[in-house]
């Protein structure tokens, strides 16, 4: 009897067991030597070229099986040399140690639904107001919720984070030092939330419908939220040689105060292959401070990818509201599978004359021109693993330029921005268990 007892609980447990499943580490070494010379900003006749060195180091887990997927991923960044325990004659550790970048599970509960929960990263369309924001050596996460449909033709995800740093309801407990109610830094989000739907209509054509809500802590409450709201559609139309790419985001609603504008941004791409050669044009049309509409922010999206890798405009303050008009043209030749080169070049002006708006200055000598930037690259692959890329960026500005940077007229100097990175990704492991 008790024989016949392990066998069922054995069938039992064989039957009720996965199909499968997968577990892999993998890991990523990315080193990058960068020469700084006007990178965000101008530089003047008293700056000086910065040369340094960042690296990422991250370990990847991950689990695949027919009803769960998860990962994690442990995280280390960090500039050489600023390592707070050392010796004169090197480098013993820090105190910064490791950090997460990923820790997540996916469920599958339904056919096509799954529930992923943890710290993850949201990177829809083209990139434009939600991004992973790669370049950067840290990355952007995001500790969510994420409720997604997909199948072959429709995909519906609703994502939901909320960002706090204290437990307590007892605001009395808190000490001016301490005080988790004072303004978030950069106005860190309370809550994030958003729908995107994808419809493919055929092979060559997909719309993807979406809302963002981002809601902004008040200084010194834990109550009072302002919220932005962005409403978005995004059109993708490719086929083997040729892609366009266009978008549509409304803005409104406000990150800090009760005042509600209204804003939008536009932006087209079009990408043409001819054999080894990939041409691209693109317009990028972002509204700023006027009597009409607000500055428009990108918010999550991709900053060092679209605008220039000066970086110049990522943020309203960065043209101080006055908006940007990004007319840009780029041609990729892949000479061979294993090199690549890559240049494009962007001509910046303001939306609106936002300088003409100071009281008791004369900006009658300003234009809407910003002037504009010349970005190259050259990339090695050596095999899937590991590759090297070499970026070169310079900036022609203009006094309005100056005048958008705080420079005083005619004493910014040459800038530009330079850097060699070397990625390493391989495989430690990988088995079916």
């Amino acid at each position: 009897m008790k024989k016949r007892i392990n066998l069922i609980v054995l069938f039992v447990l064989i039957t009720s067991a996965p199909l499968f499943a997968q577990f892999s580490i993998k890991a990523e070494l990315r080193n990058r030597v960068e020469l700084n010379n006007g990178l965000m900003t101008l530089p003047t006749e008293s700056s000086e070229a910065a040369l340094f060195v960042t690296q990422r180091s991250r370990l990847n887990l991950n689990y695949k099986n027919d009803k769960f997927t998860a990962k994690f991923s442990m995280q280390d960044v960090r500039f050489w040399g600023e390592n707070d325990i050392a010796t004169k004659t090197g480098i013993q550790t820090s105190t910064k140690g490791f950090g997460i970048a990923e820790a997540w599970f996916d469920w599958n509960f339904a056919k096509n639904w799954g529930l992923k929960t943890g710290r993850q990263i949201w990177n829809y369309d083209d990139g434009r107001l939600l991004s992973h924001r790669n370049w950067n050596q840290y990355g952007l996460f995001y500790d969510a919720f994420l409720l997604h449909y997909d199948n072959e033709n429709l995909k519906i995800h609703l994502g939901s984070s909320i960002s706090n740093t204290w437990a307590s309801f007892n605001k009395d407990s808190f000490d001016a030092e301490n005080n988790p109610y004072e303004t978030p830094l950069g106005y860190r989000i309370k809550y994030f939330n958003f729908l995107w739907m994808k419809i493919n209509i055929s092979e060559r054509l997909s719309i993807s419908l979406s809302e963002y809500i981002s809601n902004y802590l008040a200084a010194n409450t834990s109550s009072t939220v302002y919220t932005l709201a962005t409403t978005a559609i995004h059109f993708n139309y490719h086929t083997d040689k040729t892609k366009v790419l266009t978008n549509i985001f409304f803005q409104y609603g406000s990150k800090d105060s009760e005042l509600k504008e209204n804003s939008y941004m536009i932006t087209m791409l079009w990408k043409q292959k001819f054999h080894s050669i990939e041409t691209g044009l693109g317009v990028d049309f972002m509204t700023g401070d006027n009597k009409k509409s607000g500055a428009f922010d990108i918010l999550y999206g991709a900053r060092h990818k679209y605008n220039g890798w000066m970086n110049y405009y990522v943020i309203p303050g960065s043209t101080k509201n006055g908006g940007l008009v990004d007319l840009n043209a780029n041609i990729k030749w892949s000479i061979n599978k294993q090199h690549s080169i890559y240049a494009s070049f962007h001509q910046f002006w303001l939306e609106t004359d936002s300088y003409n708006y100071e009281i008791d200055t004369d900006n009658s000598h300003l234009t809407n021109n910003l002037g504009n930037e010349l970005d190259l690259s050259y990339m090695y692959k050596f095999n899937k693993s590991f590759n090297i890329q070499a970026f070169f960026a310079y900036y022609f500005a203009t006094e309005t330029t100056e005048y958008i940077k705080g420079i005083a007229a005619g004493k910014s100097t040459s800038p530009y921005w330079a850097s060699i990175m070397l990625t390493f990704k391989p495989q430690l492991f990988k088995t079916d268990i």
